[in-house]
């Protein structure tokens, strides 16, 4: 499906107007909000014995993000949906680091962007990459087949030499 995405993208730049402003900023939500259709999209897409269920949350947690919507697979692993920034988890705990992540907006850097606590120390470590957008597919595969998706495989790779 990545050649039909590329083919989309190019086509949506060829139709944009030439003098567009530069001081417009991109709206976070809105490019959030576009990859987690993406991600529903391709779900739907899946056989109805592979669709990872779909879960709307009526009541906010006390504490921490609101997650509005879930795709939960069937180890409880799961992709959560909140509005500005997209949740992975993985049920199992590690005590030295975490196996959950978030897709992010990096407005400074204008990229969508992996974020994980690396570490428990106060304030938290944290590291990023650089998320390819190209590897939706591979997030979903790995929910289906109950493995656990590492956000290093989900960045976006460079050619470099050293």
């Amino acid at each position: 499906m990545s050649w039909i995405d590329k083919e989309l993208k190019r086509r949506a730049k060829e139709a944009e107007p030439v003098g567009r402003a530069d001081t417009e900023a991109p709206d976070p939500v809105r490019i959030i909000g576009d990859l987690w259709q993406r991600l529903e999209q391709a779900n739907a897409a899946l056989p109805e014995a592979l669709r990872l269920k779909l879960e709307l949350v009526e009541t906010p947690p006390r504490m921490g993000p609101h997650v509005r919507t879930w795709l939960r697979a069937p180890n409880d692993a799961a992709l959560g949906f909140a509005g500005d920034a997209i949740r992975y988890t993985w049920p199992e705990r590690n005590a030295s680091r975490s196996r959950n992540f978030w897709i992010i907006w990096n407005a400074d850097l204008e990229r969508l962007e992996l974020s994980q606590r690396i570490g428990s120390a106060t304030p938290p470590v944290m590291r990023r990459w650089r998320f390819d957008a190209r590897r939706i597919e591979q997030l979903l595969q790995g929910l289906v087949t109950s493995r656990q998706v590492k956000p290093r495989s989900l960045r976006k790779r460079r050619l470099w030499l050293f």
